[in-house]
């Protein structure tokens, strides 16, 4: 039987997983094409459902998120929807006082004391409105409700491949907590610490980011490459907002909880206004790096344990993972690919399955390819409907033509094949691809594609058995582009275009798991001598990755790109 999950709240989406087995898995963005959508995944479930074989397959339906925004996101949709689009700077700045009166009630429920009262009121009132949904969407099913930091463990615990595992979760804020600690053996989970919401890394990560003029719950990857251009610096106030107490084993708030938008206005009146935004970003950053590699030490030292698993949106910060995967004492280290709330669907899966059936995957995962694929024929169609303005052939041995174009014309690749990623990573299924050792490519697709900040930088694709001589310090290979890693400087010139000033670089280093990707860098390396791309999302900057031909039809036609390899087609704007 079939262990659905759903997600609906912001990061929306659904996922199934049968006998430790995913099924399936994808995001209601890539339907919507309204990045980090919220509400109902109504297509994503009609998406898993079909992927499953028949609604009766079905067992259960597992619901990450029980009390707090999520009752009300259930019980009142619109609010969420109002919340994304205050994130996301859709709809006007609250004023200082309009702050200060929605502080009351954050402090009042951010920590969700007592729990067994939210947990009560999310079960019954939250569930009776999910209920109905479900029910008008044909899923009149049992709903297991999971805890929103015991779906991001699992989501963790169950995709590493580890049989014991130390994991830990950290994030803004769910189901009272901004992080939990908890121990995985033969597939049992077992929660041994919490991290109370109103001391959330998180939010202290996420009003940083609001405080530079950039959006929450979104642009903190921008915070983070913005650090690399600054002399160190170092906030002592910081710690009064969120700190690791190691005589106590938790994280600690010294100066009250605010809500994050009220948070970013007292650390621009207090904090900003004395730096510039690279020294206060890069003291934000590293606090924020010491005060996890403190809890993971803590952590390992007391359960001796050092294979670790973590989830959670903090753990999207590359360098934060950089630094844990050189920690002395890590032996095994694995970041959950969908760690935001985006994975919470397929995280409370996994856990439901678990308890029901006693399996798991002993195998790490290798590769994250759950969402839609399309035959030749249904990538034809759209081809055909678009009628001016392209022109397309089929092209027999599409790796090795296009990684001849890449290298005799430089040219910037859009390339789709295969089933979708999963996750806020393009892995060369829905990607934009040029060679890395041309500088000049990281300013054409930002100025084609992209239009990002200067600071951001772009990925890398390695190949697998390349890595070792390109990377450093070398340790086990990651797939998903989660950690980030040093380019050894003789071969700095070699990735310049997927590195960052900092002289790192976020690779995902390539198995045998994607044969056509693989067979085009196999091309590239045959032709330069490097087995490596800069690989960059298939999106318009502001829209979800490309799901669909149709997508990414669209991104050729509304962009500066002018070449797609798409199936077995190769396709060039006119």
């Amino acid at each position: 039987m079939v262990t659905l999950g759903i997600h609906d709240a912001h990061d929306a989406g659904a996922g199934a997983v049968s006998g430790g087995r995913v099924i399936g898995a994808v995001n209601e963005e890539r339907f919507t094409k309204r990045k980090n959508d919220v509400g109902f995944p109504v297509s994503s479930i009609r998406y898993i459902v079909d992927a499953a074989g028949d609604i009766d397959d079905v067992d259960s339906v597992a619901v990450p998120w029980i009390g707090g925004s999520a009752l009300f996101a259930r019980m009142f949709p619109g609010l969420e929807v109002k919340r994304r689009q205050l994130w996301r700077r859709e709809t006007g700045k609250p004023s200082r006082t309009s702050m200060k009166l929605r502080n009351v009630a954050f402090r009042l429920i951010q920590d969700q004391k007592p729990k067994w009262l939210w947990h009560l009121a999310g079960k019954s009132i939250g569930g009776y409105a999910l209920s109905r949904r479900l029910t008008h969407s044909g899923l009149d099913k049992e709903i297991v409700f999971v805890d929103h930091h015991t779906a991001h463990a699992a989501g963790a615990y169950y995709a590493s491949g580890f049989k014991e595992a130390l994991v830990v979760t950290l994030d803004g804020a769910g189901d009272g907590l901004s992080g939990s600690i908890s121990i995985g053996d033969n597939g049992a989970l077992k929660r041994i610490k919490e991290f109370r919401a109103s001391a959330s890394l998180g939010i202290l990560y996420g009003a940083a980011t609001v405080a530079c003029d950039m959006r929450y719950s979104e642009d903190e990857g921008k915070l983070m490459s913005l650090a690399a251009y600054s002399y160190p610096e170092e906030i002592k106030e910081l710690d009064k907002i969120s700190m690791f107490d190691s005589h106590r084993g938790e994280l600690v708030c010294h100066q009250g909880a605010k809500f994050e938008f009220l948070l970013a206005e007292h650390m621009k009146d207090t904090l900003l206004w004395k730096y510039s935004r690279e020294a206060f970003a890069y003291a934000v950053q590293r606090h924020v790096e010491t005060q996890v590699l403190k809890i993971v030490q803590h952590y390992m030292k007391e359960t001796g344990i050092h294979n670790v698993a973590v989830s959670g949106g903090l753990f999207s910060n590359i360098i934060v993972n950089m630094r844990l995967n050189e920690m002395d004492g890590m032996k095994n280290f694995f970041v959950f690919p969908q760690m935001g709330d985006g994975g919470l669907a397929l995280g409370a899966a996994y856990y439901v399955d678990f308890l029901k059936n006693g399996r798991f995957n002993t195998k790490q995962v290798e590769n994250m390819n759950y969402g839609p694929a399309y035959t030749n024929s249904e990538i034809g169609d759209a081809l055909k409907k678009q009628r001016k303005g392209i022109e397309y052939e089929e092209i027999k041995d599409i790796e090795r033509y296009a990684a001849d174009r890449m290298v005799d014309d430089n040219e910037v690749l859009l390339w789709f094949q295969g089933r979708m990623e999963y996750g806020p990573r393009a892995l060369g299924c829905r990607s934009i691809l040029s060679l890395p050792g041309n500088n000049d490519n990281r300013t054409r697709i930002n100025l084609i594609v992209k239009r990002r900040p200067y600071y951001q930088p772009f990925a890398s694709t390695i190949l697998e058995e390349d890595a070792p001589r390109l990377l450093e310090p070398y340790r086990a290979g990651t797939k998903f582009m989660t950690i980030g890693y040093r380019i050894r400087k003789e071969h700095m010139a070699d990735l310049v275009a997927a590195s960052h000033i900092d002289g790192t670089t976020r690779p995902q280093m390539l198995g045998e798991e994607n044969g056509p990707y693989r067979k085009l860098i196999e091309r590239i390396r045959e032709r330069t001598g490097i087995g490596a791309v800069l690989n960059t999302s298939l999106n318009k900057h502001g829209r979800p990755i490309s799901m669909t031909p149709e997508d990414a039809i669209w991104t050729l036609m509304n962009t500066g790109a002018t070449s797609l390899a798409i199936g077995n087609y190769f396709v060039t704007k006119t």
